[in-house]
């Protein structure tokens, strides 16, 4: 009798876990996609859904997460700097799909893999050659599925990684030299904390960063 109730106990729980986990896939399904933007020099941008101007729901560092509903919408990003309009069809399947928008018609990206570099540590990241780029994105303004497991501030890189983790960056270069390919020099430009300056004045900080000190 013991263990006809236990069994039953077992029974009962397993079925409670299910459903609880079903409930939570479903709502999450058919829930809000989020669209991710990376501006360029922290220029402030507009995002319109359907007519409709959204907020960010966070905003860390130049990384902007904004709310959209499943569904096919028509998108204008202004980049209120420039005065830059882009228009997207933007296609939400469900509400786990998440989705990067250019912010401008020269931003590309570059996915690095972290799981080897010293991520969330800058200086020891940038010793070497860096992180490998693991995928190239010159889709000059069209949307973009941000793959798992990748992460588009060093702030929001976790702290500590098990050995069967995955963990990307994905940070914005100028097109041209996304087109180019990586060496050690362009990788440390890209992942610098002034690299938003690649966009507007490279060569200033190509001498900044590579200029002899008085010491050497």
């Amino acid at each position: 009798m013991a263990r006809i109730r236990r069994s039953r106990l077992v029974g009962i729980i397993t079925v409670a876990f299910l459903l609880v986990t079903f409930t939570a896939v479903s709502i999450g399904y058919f829930g809000s996609g989020t669209v991710h933007l990376l501006t360029v020099g922290n220029d402030a941008v507009e995002l319109v859904v359907d007519d409709v101007t959204l907020e960010p729901k966070s905003h860390i560092e130049d990384h902007l997460v904004f709310d959209v509903s499943r569904g096919q919408h028509k998108v204008k990003l202004t980049d209120v700097h420039s005065g830059t309009v882009t228009h997207y069809t933007l296609e939400m399947p469900h509400g786990f799909a998440k989705v990067l928008l250019p912010t401008r018609e020269d931003q590309c990206f570059l996915r690095f893999d972290m799981k080897n570099a010293a991520y969330g540590r800058p200086d020891d990241l940038l010793k070497d050659e860096g992180p490998r780029v693991e995928e190239r994105y010159e889709t000059h303004s069209e949307p973009i599925k941000l793959p798992t497991q990748t992460y588009l501030t060093f702030k929001e890189l976790p702290e500590r990684v098990k050995a069967s983790d995955q963990v990307f960056l994905l940070r914005d270069t100028p097109c041209d030299f996304a087109s180019e390919g990586t060496n050690p020099v362009l990788t440390r430009l890209i992942l610098h904390e002034r690299a938003d300056e690649l966009f507007s004045n490279p060569d200033t900080l190509l001498n900044d960063q590579f200029r002899p000190t008085a010491e050497e």
